[in-house]
């Protein structure tokens, strides 16, 4: 057990508080849902396709499918277009491929339909007379589609071959696919439980808002935004309510963790009189990863395994300020959830943007800035500007910030003008 008063700040970097967050992560159990029912999941094991698509070649417009040979043979022998052939058939989208096609013959091809063995080109329709002079056969008047307008068999996918990784999120682009390979179950991580808990007696929930009016209270912003920001990562938040500055109650909502995943507190992160999470976890068997990180905002963060029976659950402390709890959140917490569900990706994705202000930073700290992205004039480059007002405690700059410009340790100043890396926000996305 450690003594909270003698405890010394770790200080780590922001990269290297983040590295150890990833590296302990575990992955929740797998499950299997329907399809529909796997949206906003993650894969948990490969998806392979049971059927080659597409299964034969087939045309990718409506025309009439030639051998590209057999035309440049007349036309070599001197005979130029306009070319009359006889058309063998009719192919479909869905149906087999003809078969036994006459030397010399076209097939008239919707697009979508097979091409029969041999044949590689699809002469467009708008290049014939469309054989208005008479069923049975067209007339070409350009060849300029030889060898075009066809789609190899298996183009999309080979039967056996993986179309979905591990960590893929079902959503409206990757289902399709999961829809083509046959997968009529999808196996997928169950969503992380986690436990969402604030404390400290000034906040007050919509419920009191008068005394938030009155001033004698603060908004309880944070439960709210890191639920909302637990869904959006893939998690089921799990309302622990606001504890009071009062060790008894704070223990008896700890009690109950056992049930989750993961817990994230807002709060109580400092070393204040009334900062009280660690000094309660600290007396049992919670065993404290780091406590600060070289960041702003969001310095007095800590990351820790508290005991749960025969497993332990990994518990955030974030500062209360709600722009830290944002910040600390989403740059942490989150790659955490991702690693969580095996993402590929567990930190996020960066752009790169030029800044329209300059951006400073206190030597020795990452620094992350909400931002807002534009593009310039041309739309070709992205743009970025703070969404508002700094201050850790302010939440009308988190309305607009599409992104968290990252000023890494080192870096005192980027120039306006200059590119800055931006860590992408859900909002962005």
């Amino acid at each position: 057990m450690a003594d909270f008063e003698r405890l010394a700040a770790d200080w780590l970097s922001y990269e290297e508080a983040l590295s150890r967050i990833v590296a302990v992560a575990s992955p929740t159990p797998a499950e299997t849902v329907e399809p529909d029912e796997a949206l906003g999941r993650s894969v948990a094991a490969p998806v392979a396709a049971r059927a080659t698509l597409p299964a034969w070649a087939n045309s990718a417009m409506d025309g009439y499918a030639v051998r590209s040979a057999e035309l440049g043979g007349q036309s070599a022998a001197g005979a130029k277009p306009p070319l009359r052939l006889p058309v063998a058939g009719r192919a479909y989208p869905g149906s087999a491929p003809l078969r036994d096609v006459p030397p010399g013959a076209a097939v008239r091809i919707m697009t979508g339909g097979s091409l029969p063995d041999g044949f590689d080109t699809v002469i467009r329709v708008e290049h014939t007379d469309g054989e208005e002079a008479g069923e049975g056969f067209v007339v070409v008047h350009e060849t300029s589609d030889l060898g075009r307008h066809v789609r190899a068999a298996g183009q999309d996918m080979e039967a056996g071959s993986e179309t979905v990784p591990v960590g893929t999120v079902v959503h409206s682009g990757s289902l399709p696919v999961l829809l083509a390979s046959g997968c009529t179950r999808v196996p997928v991580f169950r969503r992380p439980r986690v436990g969402v808990l604030s404390s400290g007696d000034e906040l007050a929930g919509l419920d009191r808002f008068d005394a938030v009016v009155a001033g004698r209270a603060v908004p309880d912003t944070n439960r709210g935004m890191i639920a909302a920001a637990v869904r959006e990562a893939g998690g089921d938040p799990v309302d622990l309510g606001v504890a009071a500055d009062d060790p008894a109650d704070l223990e008896a909502r700890l009690a109950g963790t056992g049930r989750l995943d993961v817990l994230v507190a807002t709060g109580g992160a400092s070393m204040g009189e009334r900062d009280l999470l660690k000094r309660v976890m600290l007396k049992g068997d919670f065993r404290l990863e780091f406590w600060r990180v070289r960041m702003r905002p969001g310095s007095p963060v800590a990351f820790g395994q508290l005991p749960a029976g025969d497993r332990e659950v990994p518990v955030f402390s974030l500062p209360g300020n709600p722009a830290s709890a944002f910040v600390t959140f989403h740059v942490l917490v989150v790659p955490y959830l991702r690693a969580m569900l095996k993402s590929p990706t567990p930190a996020g994705l960066r752009a790169t943007a030029r800044t329209d202000s300059d951006l400073a930073s206190p030597q020795g700290l990452t620094h992350f800035y909400r931002v807002r992205l534009s593009s310039d004039a041309s739309g070709r480059e992205l743009r970025c500007s703070p969404s508002g007002p700094q201050g850790s405690g302010l939440v009308r700059s988190l309305r607009d910030a599409d992104g968290l410009a990252v000023l890494p340790e080192g870096v005192a100043r980027i120039a306006k003008g200059e590119p800055v890396s931006v860590i992408l926000l859900p909002r962005a996305r």
